[in-house]
């Protein structure tokens, strides 16, 4: 049966006022920016006229601008016209008949028809309307306006009438012809909008029926609370049938995201760049250059940078991190084999840096991060909210807090479970310990153990509002600490069986060290995987400190941990001062002198990295094919005699190109090669 024009009109006011409903109770997570738009509303004398709301794809501009018309049209005199730049073609004719359109549909002007242009026609109406309503319009993907950005601000703004307030929504931040201008500066209002917080995903969560505490911490963990990503995530956890026209799985959900960010990318080399990019977990300009194998013009750098999901890191800039895992699947699947070379490159690039003895505890931590063992990148790289926590010393002044610390400590005696999540895997790992475990620490060390070793072992992490979240007690070894070492539990078991010359390398004088003894890294909420990564991330310093770190741990996930850095079990050092079910092994790493960089190339991957070097800088300057062989193996330290037994060719001749790759390198010795060879960028 047909519905009359009045049961329509009836039909399509409960359905709106439906989904209004629905849509209200879903929005969460931008109470802030709400209430600014409350304020920007109902002031009819704010001079700020024009409301500019950018972020990154999917995070929430679109819902935000849809929550603004829902408040304004609850309100009497209010008319919301709303618009987005891909349902037009961009010409000011068609923007006019937009506006024209939902005018007409808002207000019911019926219309006659004009020999006026849209554009005057429109200007006409917008200016008599505006006598009895207040006006909002609102344009959503702003950044897809191109050509028309000029027009809009210098023609049709300047010719509305100053009542009507403007709202538009972008990837980017608006464009210099906006923010070079004092006049527009002084009615521009622009708000950056970012993911959510953790309560805010557990809000958002819990009205789309994910109540289960793991099951929230696992989409945490997979979100960051990026909007559209927990959108997509919280709908696979609710369906109940097949959708085919939505993603379900984690893997599928990062696909679909990879096609909808990339829309910004549009020719073939900014998505080399791009794929480029998202394999360093920060870059510039010298290290594209390096891992691509060319030179990246200014130009192309700065399209790369000014897509709206690249920002500025303290090391240059850096992708999101979820787009980042985006396109690093996407690259695995298409090209593995490409992959591997950037990862490749990635890590001999900072193991270059380290031999030119400009190594820095962020160079030693990213060539790790690159290494690709991926228990350490799970665990040591959690990136969420690092750069809001620190570390601050512990002295007299704060010594109370470290009380205070263990006094909260001894009440908790249940098990603790952390989980360190890679999503470019979609593997967690889980660190465990048993609520026996937390009361015998609890037993063993306390802040007496800070007394007697001297305020300097303790380490406080506070959070940004200064709260003490952590604490790491790591104890610098020399004379006058290595007696009360032999003596603690957990240390005694390795420092009483060493012999007396070992025992004298490690009494150097008190304000120096000769070591270090890793005691204790814990955070007060045992399930804050992000200050644990936070504190192991804190260890990297002691790498370039020139002595020996020591740990001893019964718990599995560290010792795991511990071995993947390359640390050696010391034999007749485990103990069980954890209980006599919790065998303890000590583990020791050696990084005095040159031994850190024996040890940094000990690892699997170096030499095929150093190599893959050499043979870029030898390609670049034109080395023979015999000569590539020679040079690959003097980088093997290779005698002459060797070289000509492996090569089948006689010393004579192998001297003969070994002087001609001298000459091609202006060196004078094979040392000087070498050290020429490791400090070249191979694009030069």
């Amino acid at each position: 049966m047909w519905l009359s024009n009045t049961d329509k009109e009836l039909l399509e006011e409960e359905w709106n006022t439906t989904l209004m409903e629905l849509e209200n109770d879903q929005f969460v997570g931008r109470g802030r920016e709400l209430q600014y738009f409350r304020d920007f509303i109902e002031s009819s004398k704010d001079t700020k006229r024009i409301l500019h709301v950018y972020g990154m794809g999917g995070i929430g501009k679109t819902f935000l601008i849809h929550a603004f018309q829902r408040l304004v049209e609850r309100l009497d005199g209010m008319v919301f016209l709303g618009l987005d730049s891909e349902d037009f073609a961009q010409s000011p004719s068609m923007f006019a008949e937009q506006l024209l359109f939902q005018l007409d549909s808002k207000l019911s002007l019926k219309l006659s028809k004009s020999h006026e242009t849209p554009l005057n026609q429109c200007l006409d109406v917008l200016k008599e309307s505006s006598k009895n309503h207040r006006i909002i319009i609102a344009v959503d993907t702003y950044e897809k306006i191109g050509s028309m950005d000029r027009w809009f601000r210098e023609v049709f703004l300047r010719s509305l009438p100053e009542s009507i307030s403007i709202i538009l929504a972008g990837r980017h931040p608006l464009t210099a012809g906006w923010m070079e201008s004092p006049a527009w500066r002084s009615i521009v209002t622009q708000v950056k909008l970012t993911a959510f917080t953790y309560d805010q995903t557990r809000l958002y969560l819990s009205k789309a029926g994910v109540t289960k505490h793991s099951d929230i911490q696992d989409y945490w963990r997979f979100t960051n609370g990026h909007p559209l990503t927990l959108s997509l995530s919280a709908m696979a956890y609710g369906s109940k049938e097949n959708t085919d026209h939505h993603p379900h799985e984690k893997h599928e959900i990062l696909t679909y995201l990879t096609s909808k960010w990339l829309s910004e990318v549009n020719d073939p080399e900014l998505q080399r760049l791009l794929e480029a990019a998202a394999v360093l977990r920060h870059f510039d300009q010298a290290t594209l250059n390096f891992i691509l194998d060319e030179r990246t013009t200014t130009t192309a750098f700065t399209r790369l940078t000014s897509l709206s999901f690249v920002n500025r890191t303290n090391h240059g800039w850096g992708i999101h991190e979820i787009i980042r895992s985006a396109i690093v699947l996407n690259i695995q699947e298409r090209t593995p084999e490409h992959y591997q070379s950037l990862k490749r490159r990635s890590a001999s690039y900072y193991l270059q840096q380290i031999n030119r003895n400009q190594s820095s505890t962020w160079e030693i931590a990213e060539y790790f991060y690159h290494l690709g063992e991926e228990v350490i990148r799970s665990a040591f790289f959690q990136d969420k909210d690092q750069q809001k926590k620190y570390i601050e010393p512990v002295g007299a002044h704060n010594f109370k807090e470290v009380e205070e610390y263990f006094e909260k400590r001894n009440r908790y005696d249940q098990d603790s479970v952390a989980h360190y999540y890679n999503r470019e895997t979609d593997t967690t790992y889980r660190y465990y310990v048993s609520a026996e475990h937390n009361q015998k620490e609890n037993d063993l060390i306390g802040a007496e153990y800070v007394r007697k070793m001297g305020y300097n072992v303790g380490r406080i992490v506070k959070d940004e509002e200064g709260e003490m979240i952590g604490l790491s007690l790591i104890v610098p070894i020399n004379r006058q600490t290595i007696e009360q070492l032999k003596k603690e539990p957990v240390s005694r078991a390795y420092f009483r069986q060493l012999s007396r010359e070992e025992e004298e390398e490690y009494r150097v004088g008190e304000d120096s060290y000769s070591g270090w003894f890793i005691r204790m890294l814990d955070c007060l909420n045992p399930e804050d995987s992000h200050t644990r990564s936070f504190l192991l991330y804190s260890l990297f310093p002691l790498l370039l400190s020139g002595g020996r770190i020591i740990t001893s741990t019964p718990i599995p996930f560290f010792q795991q941990l511990t071995q993947a850095f390359g640390f050696e079990k010391v034999p007749n050092a485990t103990h069980y001062d954890f209980g006599p079910d919790q065998p303890s092994p000590t583990f020791l790493l050696d990084v005095r002198g040159p031994r850190l960089i024996q040890y940094l190339k000990q690892f699997s991957q170096t030499v095929s990295l150093e190599k893959d070097h050499v043979l870029h800088v030898a390609e670049r300057h034109q080395l023979t094919k015999r000569e590539k062989e020679i040079l690959l193996s003097i980088h093997g330290e290779l005698s002459n005699k060797a070289i000509a037994e492996q090569l089948h060719i006689t010393e004579i001749t192998v001297k003969k190109h070994v002087g001609s790759i001298l000459k091609k390198f202006q060196v004078k010795n094979r040392t000087q090669l070498m050290k020429r060879i490791m400090e070249m960028s191979p694009y030069l």
